[in-house]
């Protein structure tokens, strides 16, 4: 995903970046169009996040460079003086120790709005640039969908009040086997995703030889896995949907306590499927 900056002749690109972002999966996904337009901006980016993050920018980007959120500044902090600041933390004591390694200018960017327009407007909006409406339909990750026989199911989330009720994701799984005997299913789960697994494991499906219960041991090992093939999938908001999404895969994302005109993941073959919160 490319975010074109046009520099005049005699304009040259800014000396360094640092951007601070922890947060879920989903989040840092949706920082990936502010991570591409600072490296384009300048000429040095310095990104602190999680390190299971760390493959979902692209290596070969030269000046970018990654830290360990957990390990702080002090990992550079010789580095930040005159630097621009990008965070989603507006703590004062945060602030206040940013002013001590002399940072030029520090952007707080929107980490929770609680309405809309969509996170990706919100933080452009800080940064004074409108972004076109097509931006939010392009994959950050890049568009390798491969077409397959199987369908994805990732019935968890962070939290359960995003979950919807796992006999929905049972019916579709059980109605996707049925309409054509080649026909696959994948259920994923992560860390976070204990109830959900424990449901998956109490349901008895149609035609189980041909379900498939997936454990990806990190965000890496669930891309490559992904890549292979899947016809469509389907989630609650969370970031493997965030992840389908934006590898250019079909991505069905059901939303129940969040607002997707907030938090629909970009991607150029999103569907949104809404639920109230007392569904059962």
């Amino acid at each position: 995903m490319n975010f074109e900056t046009k520099l005049s002749l005699k304009e040259k690109k800014k000396h360094c970046a640092v951007l601070v972002r922890g947060g879920g999966l989903g989040d840092f996904i949706l920082s990936l169009p502010l991570v591409n337009y600072i490296q384009s901006t300048y000429e040095e980016v310095l990104i602190l996040t999680k390190p299971s993050y760390f493959c979902l920018v692209q290596s070969k980007i030269k000046n970018i460079e990654f830290f360990e959120l957990d390990l702080g500044i002090s990992q550079f902090g010789e580095r930040l003086k005159d630097s621009d600041v990008f965070t989603f933390w507006k703590d004062g004591e945060w602030i206040d120790e940013l002013k001590k390694y002399h940072v030029q200018k520090v952007f707080i960017l929107p980490a929770k709005p609680k309405s809309p327009p969509h996170i990706i407007e919100s933080i452009f909006k800080v940064l004074s640039i409108n972004i076109p409406d097509s931006y939010l339909s392009k994959p950050c990750l890049g568009d390798f969908w491969v077409q397959s026989l199987t369908l994805w199911i990732h019935s968890g989330s962070g939290s359960k009040a995003k979950n919807i009720p796992f006999s929905f994701y049972k019916k579709l799984a059980d109605d996707w086997l049925r309409n054509k005997k080649e026909n696959q299913v994948v259920f994923s789960f992560g860390e976070a995703d204990r109830h959900s697994l424990d449901l998956f494991k109490s349901e008895t499906f149609c035609y189980p030889d041909r379900i498939q219960l997936i454990l990806p041991r990190s965000i890496e090992e669930y891309k490559e896995i992904l890549l292979k093939g899947v016809a469509q999938f389907w989630g609650n908001d969370s970031g493997p949907s965030h992840l389908a999404a934006n590898l250019g895969i079909p991505t069905n994302v059901c939303f129940r306590s969040t607002n997707p005109k907030i938090w629909r993941p970009t991607g150029p073959r999103v569907h949104v499927h809404e639920f109230t919160q007392d569904a059962n």
